[in-house]
């Protein structure tokens, strides 16, 4: 019955519309006082912040707030144009390009979403005028976008290595391999799409001199990955400095770029 109660009072407030946190919470103290359980409040409360309180969660935050800097610096921008250059001539150029991109993106957001929104905005109308179909041009960019979440600076990796107390730097290096591997298979997929259907048979291949200027553009956001899993690789930043070196990379980056 006491179990009962408490299900029916979260569910209660959560349908109220009550954040599930502050349900949890009022649920809880909310029953040790109404039934005089003799269990100290302020140690709940203790309890309910210490949660939050480890120094390595506000790395979150802050890759979350550096990746959202690139983003809207145009940084997606210059990583898709360099792409586009290397890689426009092959057959479902254009899909292919959507893939490295968010390969190289995801290497300096560590989010999925962010990956997913930088391009997305930029190829999806592209693969629509060229002739792939929308749903195509959406699932592909779903599914590529989702190569954040496997290299270096991923955001649930970095959760992941401080519930487990496993060690950041081994896990962050771990997806990296899985990572190009299913990029190849998507650019594999894309290449056979576009032959297929013949809506994309690629356009001419970029110059030395085209490939050198895109490099150039980019190249500032290209090593950032490299310096901060290099800083952490070699125990020069923990994950939560190295968050903050990528914070005022990008700003710079941002600002002057």
């Amino acid at each position: 019955m006491f179990a009962l109660i408490i299900f029916v009072v979260f569910f209660v407030l959560a349908l109220a519309g009550v954040p599930l946190m502050y349900a949890l919470l009022a649920t809880t103290v909310g029953m040790i006082w109404a039934n005089d359980l003799g269990h100290p409040l302020e140690t709940i409360f203790l309890s309910f912040i210490s949660g939050v309180e480890p120094f390595i969660l506000i790395a979150v935050p802050l890759f979350i707030f550096g990746g959202e800097l690139l983003s809207r610096g145009g940084v997606g921008k210059r990583i898709v144009e360099f792409a586009r250059t290397l890689f426009g001539f092959l057959p479902g150029g254009l899909g292919v390009v959507t893939v490295v991109s968010c390969l190289m993106f995801g290497g300096i957001s560590g989010s999925a979403i962010a990956d997913t929104a930088a391009i997305g905005s930029l190829v999806i109308p592209m693969m629509v005028q060229r002739g792939y179909p929308p749903a195509f041009a959406a699932a592909l960019l779903s599914v590529a976008g989702t190569l954040a979440l496997l290299m270096p600076l991923s955001i649930p990796f970095l959760v992941y290595a401080f519930i487990s107390g496993v060690s950041m730097r081994q896990l962050s290096m771990s997806g990296v391999i899985p990572a190009f591997i299913m990029a190849l298979a998507l650019i594999g997929v894309c290449m056979w799409y576009g032959t297929k259907t013949g809506c994309d048979s690629g356009d001419k291949r970029a110059s030395a001199a085209e490939i050198w200027t895109a490099f150039k553009a980019a190249g500032p956001a290209l090593v950032m990955p490299v310096i901060i899993v290099g800083g952490i690789w070699s125990g020069q930043f923990t994950p939560t400095e190295a968050a903050s070196v990528a914070v005022v990379y990008g700003l710079c980056i941002s600002l002057f770029l």
